[in-house]
């Protein structure tokens, strides 16, 4: 006869990070789970609950099966002090937090990295560089840059004009064809005097710093020893243009092709799930993939 679960509980509590107050929150699940999730906060105005509540729904799903999940606002993002300095820069935020994890779950040994869009890409960055980490799952992670943009728009624009909806919407006035033709002219006009990088450079501003994050993502993959499981939104081009960037550069798809990489596709998935729909069949697929990869050895 199967003993019943130990009830669950959600622990909030505050830790430092060089001097900086960080709030976090623990999901108990069973205590001798040697596996434990920490939730990665995406830049913008976000805070640990995730888009929609979706990491709070996360802790709650994972810490029902015994995985317990730990949430929490890296500097100057939610409730944490502090100046946030942008995606490629929170190593010293996840060694503190990986470390107040193992504190407060003992029996944890080894680390999952959960993340979307640019926290996706910030555990990609770093999860060769935390040895606690064996694991990342990365929704969407964020590769954008003009030329794979370029591409990806023209891919999808040119696919519309087999669709009988645009020809619809057309004929009926529903497109603004004179705005349309004056942002092409605005960029001709831009990329003629030299403004529009036209390198798959990956150079973003205040949301994660200046440099090459592209590069930093690729060295990343080829460094980590642990699995990876990306999953992606089907409704979402920025994964158009993750695909892109992997069919264009040889680098790319040798590193992605490592043992140990998994994809799954997630129907509707947008760019953080946030349909309810969306987010169940991503909730499903990481808790199983998790009790096959880890909890059944």
């Amino acid at each position: 006869m199967n003993q019943p679960l130990p009830l669950r509980t959600e622990t909030a509590f505050v830790f430092q990070c060089q001097g900086d107050d960080l709030i976090g929150v623990l999901h108990s699940g069973d205590p001798g789970c040697d596996i434990g999730v920490l939730t990665i906060v995406a830049g913008g105005p976000q805070y640990r609950g995730g888009v929609a509540r979706q990491l709070v729904r996360l802790g709650r799903r994972l810490a029902s099966v015994g995985v317990p999940v730990m949430r929490f606002d890296h500097r100057g993002l939610g409730d944490s002090e502090g100046e946030f300095k942008g995606f490629r820069f929170i190593h010293d935020d996840l060694l503190a937090a990986i470390a107040e994890f193992k504190s407060r779950a003992p029996a944890v040994r080894r680390i999952i990295l959960w993340g979307g869009c640019d926290s996706a890409s910030a555990a990609l960055i770093n999860a060769w560089k935390l040895p606690d980490v064996a694991c990342v799952i990365a929704g969407n992670p964020f590769v954008s840059s003009p030329a794979t943009a370029s591409i990806v728009r023209r891919k999808h624009y040119l696919s519309r004009l087999g669709q009988a909806s645009f020809w619809v919407k057309l004929l009926r006035g529903q497109y603004d064809i004179g705005g349309y033709f004056a942002a092409a002219w605005r960029k001709i006009v831009a990329r003629l005097r030299g403004g529009a990088d036209s390198g798959v450079s990956g150079k973003v501003g205040a949301s994660g710093g200046n440099g090459n994050f592209i590069d930093e993502i690729l060295k990343g993959l080829q460094k980590f020893d642990g699995k990876i499981l990306f999953l992606m939104g089907d409704r979402f081009l920025l994964s158009d243009e993750f695909d892109e960037l992997i069919v264009s550069s040889s680098a790319w798809k040798a590193a992605y092709g490592k043992p140990g990489y998994e994809r799954i596709d997630i129907k509707g998935g947008d760019q953080v799930f946030s349909g309810y729909e969306s987010q169940e069949r991503l909730f499903d697929v990481a808790t199983r993939w998790i009790q096959r990869e880890f909890q059944e050895k």
